[in-house]
């Protein structure tokens, strides 16, 4: 920002849903002032999900493999997914915890039973899909998940700390538990979960 006025400059970033914003919402009148009082250029980009040669790129960069090796996987995975990054990301997790991705040390790379996993009964929407994989959990790291979703997306850890105290219910701990299965991270002093659908399984 070296020689620049930050009173007259300035960027701002944010991202929201369509099926969940219509024209009414504050939002679209903030944007509307902001074009028509300051003449400032907005641009909206709209997100589509990811291509079956995008989701390759994706699964070739996470495996550290060819593209053309892992194309049957890429492909399938976008069968399954339609596209969506966090269903693919939340697949292979799951894929990795029931050995059906794993690194070989004989063939010295990732390798994956495409047999098995095209037998899987995978649901059909990244939400069910979150939500059967809760099921999975210890009945603690649920109730710690369901306490930290009442903050919202995230919440300082000092705060989290007083809460197990007063509540007298292990919230730390299992917390821990929730970040080693990627369903929260950990950084800042704060827990803060992976992403808003992860947030909204565990409040509902």
């Amino acid at each position: 920002m070296t020689g620049v006025d930050i009173e007259d400059n300035g960027f701002f970033f944010g991202c929201y849903r369509d099926d969940e914003m219509g024209e009414t919402h504050p939002l679209f009148d903030m944007l509307s002032t902001v074009n028509s009082l300051c003449g400032t250029k907005t641009t909206k980009i709209h997100l589509t999900p990811m291509s079956k040669g995008d989701l390759n790129e994706m699964v070739s960069a996470t495996l550290n493999l060819l593209p053309r090796i892992t194309r049957p996987l890429a492909d399938m995975l976008h069968h399954r997914t339609k596209g969506s990054p966090l269903f693919v990301k939340q697949v292979m997790m799951d894929l990795h915890k029931q050995r059906l991705l794993y690194p070989s040390l004989s063939r010295r790379r990732w390798v994956w039973e495409f047999d098995k996993i095209l037998e899987m009964k995978i649901p059909e929407n990244v939400a069910a899909f979150i939500t059967k994989s809760f099921d999975r959990l210890p009945s603690e790291v649920l109730s710690a998940l369901v306490v930290l979703s009442c903050f919202g997306a995230s919440a300082d850890i000092s705060l989290i700390e007083v809460l197990e105290r007063e509540i007298q219910q292990p919230l730390i701990a299992p917390l821990d538990v929730a970040v080693a299965h990627s369903v929260l991270g950990k950084r800042n002093g704060e827990f803060y979960f992976m992403h808003d659908k992860l947030q909204e399984a565990a409040y509902s």
